[in-house]
């Protein structure tokens, strides 16, 4: 599978421990927007934690992911003692399953299964297009994870109803790149940040971060991108009323060679014969 190369802007850190020991450290860091507990100790405080540093969010981000994960953290305990060492391990598997659950709450948000429906998609696709085992699984992987970024998105943009202004469609166009930018402390996620940085691109190269065209975005992400737009127009959202299984197909070819790419958008259809 291609690999991408892009600069991550939000990044992540994760807090470190400075003596490489397992005990505990103090940390000075400075004010951050985003942070995300992984630990919680029996007094149900939080000892773990990843810092999304950035000065670049929209406003209101901590608040809608704190809504979202239902997370007892509070931005004021940013000054708080971090377990490192030998945990870190431990951090890493559960930052990554604690991205899965982030995944299901976005969806709950909107009352959908987007994320699984678009992950079921994009696996067939990539399995009838015989693609390594790896490479379904990765696709597989991205497509569940693609829409994580929209957690730092304020609620009130997801759940509009009416049509965004300009200001709030370029904030709503971030959720690609803060969704890769969440994953980056996961070592186990590394090989489908592109896939998930990428979802947005257009075959055409008009579709955003990069405007990448044709080959040059990640086979994986334009499988993604047909799922993904398939399963919103099927499925609908908060912001879309669904359309027919037919319309949708209408939708796919129409924009055969420029939303999507060709070959992919063949594959789905001869698909969806079957379904």
């Amino acid at each position: 599978m291609s690999r991408q190369t892009y600069k991550s802007n939000p990044g992540i850190k994760l807090v470190p421990n400075n003596t490489g020991d397992a005990g505990r450290v103090e940390e000075q860091i400075r004010p951050v927007q985003i942070m995300i507990p992984m630990e919680l100790d029996r007094k149900n405080r939080v000892f773990g934690f990843f810092a999304l540093d950035t000065e670049d969010l929209p406003e209101g981000s901590q608040k809608n992911l704190n809504e979202i994960t239902g997370t007892p953290f509070k931005p004021e305990l940013a000054g708080l003692t971090v377990i490192a060492g030998p945990v870190v391990q431990t951090l890493q598997e559960n930052y990554s399953k604690a991205l899965f659950m982030l995944a299901d709450s976005i969806d709950r948000c909107d009352n959908s299964a987007h994320s699984q429906n678009t992950a079921l998609w994009a696996k067939r696709i990539a399995e009838t297009m015989r693609l390594e085992e790896n490479e379904v699984m990765e696709i597989s992987l991205a497509s569940r994870l693609h829409d994580i970024g929209k957690s730092i998105i304020p609620r009130e943009l997801l759940t509009k109803p009416g049509p965004l202004s300009a200001e709030e469609w370029q904030i709503i166009k971030r959720h690609s790149e803060y969704g890769a930018a969440l994953m980056q402390p996961s070592q186990g996620l590394s090989a489908i940040i592109p896939l998930v940085f990428a979802h947005h691109e257009r075959f055409d190269g008009t579709g955003y971060p990069n405007g990448l065209a044709g080959s040059n975005i990640p086979l994986g992400a334009r499988i993604l991108g047909v799922a993904d737009a398939f399963s919103t127009m099927v499925s609908g959202r908060a912001y879309r009323a669904p359309i027919t299984l037919d319309q949708a197909k209408q939708e796919l070819i129409q924009n055969s060679g420029t939303q999507f790419d060709p070959d992919i958008v063949k594959t789905m259809i001869n698909l969806l014969q079957r379904y």
